[in-house]
């Protein structure tokens, strides 16, 4: 294949990539507690075998391919008034269990299953200091610092954790978060609970919207290119041909 068809084609494929990372970000502007996901394009330098990092807007004509990495900025608190509903403020996850392990979420709308435990929408228990939360009958209370309370009697402390690298965190559906290095040690967050509310996502669906139609944009540049560099190929070869 034509170096210049490749390095299209890369393109190409980069923003496909980009295009269905903004798909899920609009699919999820009404998530609580969802982080939208920002492209970054690498370039790769032939010369020097390496890679290097560029904007959101390829126009270099080399090799690239697209990374995602999570923005962790806070979205706007909605009150609920519910007092099952939390919201973080700063950075930090609330840890759950899962059937893969320990996974983390910014989606604080909370309830209790059967066995009266503290547990997300979708039913992941939530984890304290020394594992699941039992609440007791009585008017609960969850402050700040993460404690929580039934008629002023400590049932537990919300286990709200952060990471070194929280913007390379992975999103796995469900609201739920994983570090991409598994190795990665989770660090008590300082972040402020605030009850009867909840966290909306930080997609900005506009902004989203625009980026989108940009992405189209250079995707239909270069498919022209595409056949322009085959045309031309199609005319050397008729050209080598006829002599």
């Amino acid at each position: 294949m034509n170096i210049g068809t490749q390095i299209v084609a890369s393109g190409l494929k980069a923003q496909v990539e980009a295009l269905d990372m903004l798909a899920n970000n609009l699919a999820n502007v009404n998530t609580n507690g969802f982080k939208e996901q920002k492209a970054f394009f690498t370039y790769l330098d032939e010369s020097a075998g390496t890679a290097t990092v560029g904007d959101n807007d390829p126009g270099s004509m080399r090799a690239v391919s697209v990374q995602g990495a999570l923005n962790i900025k806070d979205g706007l608190l909605q009150p609920t008034q519910r007092e099952f509903d939390i919201a973080l403020v700063g950075n930090g996850f609330i840890a759950v269990e899962t059937p893969q392990g320990e996974r983390y979420t910014r989606n604080g709308s909370l309830r209790l299953n059967t066995k009266s435990e503290l547990v997300t929408s979708g039913g992941y228990p939530v984890l304290g200091a020394k594992g699941r939360i039992t609440v007791t009958p009585g008017r609960l209370v969850i402050n700040e610092q993460g404690g929580v309370y039934s008629d002023n009697k400590l049932l537990g402390q919300l286990k709200l954790v952060t990471f070194d690298g929280p913007a390379a965190m992975v999103q796995e559906g469900n609201s739920l978060f994983a570090p991409q290095n598994s190795q990665a040690t989770p660090k008590k967050a300082a972040v402020e609970v605030r009850q009867g509310y909840l966290e909306q996502s930080n997609v900005n669906a506009v902004g989203s919207m625009v980026e989108m139609v940009g992405i189209m944009r250079r995707y239909e540049a270069m498919q022209k290119s595409v056949g322009l560099l085959l045309n031309e190929v199609d005319s050397r070869s008729i050209e080598r041909l006829g002599r």
